[in-house]
């Protein structure tokens, strides 16, 4: 359940843009947030699809014990000691504008890229079933994936290589319970929006 909230906010920097803050920041977070099994949520207060920006805050929820232990972790994260300050952990509150939360779901979205299609074509011509028809079905399956969203860019942990997080955060009118993957984001669980 989540019931408390802090927040980390970039600090500007000379030599890195507010972006390359963020993306620092991100990648030191998911090493934290893989231990906490999916308790954790996330979301951008500054988020804008339309600048395609994260903004410079991130706030994290979970519960009072949970968030603490995540500020232990995260002071020994050098990245977030030196280009971010963190919040104190405060309760959630209560608005008053509908009567309770409005709330936010936080997603990952995920492209298929060209990457995607050569792996497919090589799989399905050993199979003997490639053609042009299959091709240009994939290509319109595949393209209308929209590469608009605000992201970050990380290195993963598991195979070294670096990759775009793109991020889509929407409102939805109802609270949703359940899990939040290793970036603190999910396909059904909803985080309050104050």
């Amino acid at each position: 359940m989540l019931t408390h909230y802090f927040e980390l906010r970039a600090i500007p920097q000379l030599e890195l843009s507010d972006i390359e803050v963020m993306n620092q920041v991100m990648q030191s977070l998911h090493y934290c947030l893989a231990k906490y099994q999916g308790q954790i949520g996330i979301c951008f207060p500054c988020y804008s699809k339309k600048r395609q920006t994260l903004g410079g805050i991130i706030r994290l929820f979970g519960t009072e014990q949970q968030l603490n232990a995540l500020k232990q972790a995260l002071n020994q994260q050098y990245i977030v000691q030196d280009y971010t300050i963190m919040m104190a952990i405060q309760p959630i509150p209560m608005t008053k504008d509908d009567g309770g939360h409005r709330y936010l779901l936080v997603s990952r979205v995920r492209t298929k890229g060209m990457s995607a299609l050569r792996r497919s074509e090589k799989r399905l011509t050993a199979q003997g079933v490639w053609n042009e028809d299959v091709r240009q079905a994939m290509i319109k399956k595949w393209g209308d994936v929209s590469l608009s969203y605000p992201h970050c860019h990380l290195k993963s942990v598991s195979n070294g290589q670096h990759f775009i997080l793109w991020v889509n955060q929407r409102f939805v009118a109802k609270e949703h319970a359940g899990n939040f993957n290793s970036y603190g984001m999910s396909q059904s669980a909803t985080v309050p929006h104050f």
